[in-house]
C-alpha cells in the first residue's frame, strides 16, 4: 500500500510538471510568433516559478518519505523492543516540530515500558523473598505437628513441642503482618495522609506498645519532648516508625540498659533522636540495615526478619522525611528521625 501510494503521488506530480512545461512551450511559441516581448517575459517568469516549485516539491516529498520511513521504523522498534531509534534533526519547520513531538512520545512510551519492567522485577523479587521467609516457620510447624501426633509421646515432650509450635506460629503471624505492610507500601495500595500534629502524642502511643518489653528486661526509658512541638506526619504510620526503632533498641540492649528519647526542632525538621546502650552496629553494615530482609551478622540469633527498618525508611520517605544512624559497637546506637515541619 505504501509503495502504491508513493507511485500514485509521483505519477501525479510528473503529470502536472509535464502539463506545465507543455503549457509554457505553447505560450512561448505564441509569443514568438506574435513578437510580444512582454508576454514572453511573463511566460518565462512563470516557467521559472513552475520549475522552482517542482524542485521544492520534490525536495519536500523526499524529506517526508525519509521522515515517514523513520517514523515507521521507530514505531516498529518501540512495539518490539520498547525503545526508539535516533531520529535525525531537521531544520526549523513543521516536520521538525512534528519530529520533536514524536521523540517526546517515544521517550514517554520508553519510560512507561521501563517502569513496567521494573515493577515486574520488584514483584518477582518480593514474591521470592516472601516465599523464602515463610518457608522456614511453616516447615518447622509441620515438623512439630507431625511429632505431636505420636501416641507414645510423653507429656513433657508434648508441652515442649507445643511451646515451640506456638513460637513458630507467632513468628509466622509477625512475618505475615510485616510482609503485608511492606507489600502495601511498595505497590501503593494505600497512601499516607501527613498532617501537622503534636509529636508527643504519637510518641506516647508508640512507647505504650513497647513498655512491657522494656519492663521485662529492666530497661529504663527517658523522654524529653515539649508538648507544643509539632511536625508533618501520619499519626498511625509514624507511630509504626517509632515503635519499630524502639523495638530494635530494646531487642539489642542488654538487661538493665538505658534508652533515651529527645525531640528538638530546627528550621526545616523536627528531629526525634532514639539512643540506646545496646550492642551497636558495625560501620560497614550501617548502609545495609535499611535494605529489605537484611540482618547483620551479630544479630542473626535474635528474633526478627529484617523488615522493620526497611518499613521505617519507606514511611519516612513518603512523609518527606528521612532517618540517619550513628553507632559504635559495644556502646550503642542513635537513630535520628527527621520529620518535615510543614
Amino acid at each position: 500500500m505504501k509503495n502504491k501510494n508513493r507511485i500514485e503521488t509521483n505519477t501525479w506530480i510528473k503529470t502536472r510538471n509535464y502539463c506545465n512545461v507543455i503549457f509554457g512551450l505553447v505560450g512561448i511559441s505564441v509569443c514568438i510568433a506574435s513578437h510580444n516581448r512582454l508576454v514572453l517575459l511573463l511566460i518565462l517568469l512563470c516557467m521559472a516559478i513552475i520549475i522552482l516549485n517542482s524542485l521544492i516539491t520534490k525536495h519536500i516529498l523526499k524529506e517526508v518519505e525519509v521522515y515517514a520511513a523513520s517514523l515507521e521504523a521507530n514505531i516498529l522498534q518501540i512495539m518490539q523492543k520498547g525503545e526508539m531509534q535516533e531520529i535525525s534533526h531537521y531544520e526549523d519547520s513543521l516536520l521538525s516540530k512534528s519530529q520533536m513531538q514524536l521523540s517526546r512520545l517515544c521517550d514517554c512510551i520508553g519510560r512507561m515500558v521501563k517502569e513496567s519492567k521494573q515493577d515486574k522485577e520488584v514483584l518477582q523479587s518480593l514474591i521470592s523473598d516472601i516465599a523464602h521467609q515463610v518457608k522456614t516457620p511453616i516447615a518447622n510447624a509441620i515438623l512439630y505437628i507431625t511429632a505431636l501426633q505420636k501416641a507414645d509421646l510423653s507429656i513433657q515432650k508434648r508441652e515442649h513441642y507445643l511451646k515451640i509450635l506456638s513460637e513458630q506460629i507467632t513468628k509466622l503471624d509477625f512475618l505475615m503482618d510485616n510482609l503485608l505492610k511492606m507489600s502495601r507500601l511498595e505497590v501503593g495500595i494505600f497512601l499516607l495522609e501527613p498532617k501537622v500534629l503534636p509529636i508527643q502524642e504519637t510518641l506516647a502511643e508508640a512507647l505504650g506498645s513497647i513498655a512491657i518489653k522494656a519492663e521485662e528486661k529492666d530497661i529504663s526509658i527517658s523522654v524529653e519532648c515539649e508538648e507544643e512541638l509539632t511536625a508533618l506526619h501520619d499519626k498511625k504510620w509514624t507511630g509504626e516508625v517509632f515503635e519499630n526503632v524502639l523495638d530494635n533498641a530494646i531487642k539489642y540492649t542488654t538487661e538493665h540498659g538505658n534508652i533515651s528519647i529527645s525531640v528538638k526542632r530546627n528550621e526545616f525538621y523536627t528531629i526525634v533522636e532514639i539512643a540506646d546502650t545496646g550492642i551497636g552496629i558495625p560501620q560497614n553494615e550501617i548502609p545495609k540495615i535499611f535494605q529489605r530482609f537484611y540482618r547483620g551478622k551479630n544479630v542473626r540469633n535474635k528474633q526478627g526478619v529484617g523488615i522493620g527498618l526497611y518499613l521505617v525508611r519507606e514511611i519516612l520517605s513518603m512523609e518527606k522525611g528521612f532517618i540517619s544512624v550513628d553507632s559504635k559497637c559495644g556502646k550503642g546506637s542513635k537513630f535520628s528521625i527527621y520529620l518535615s515541619n510543614n
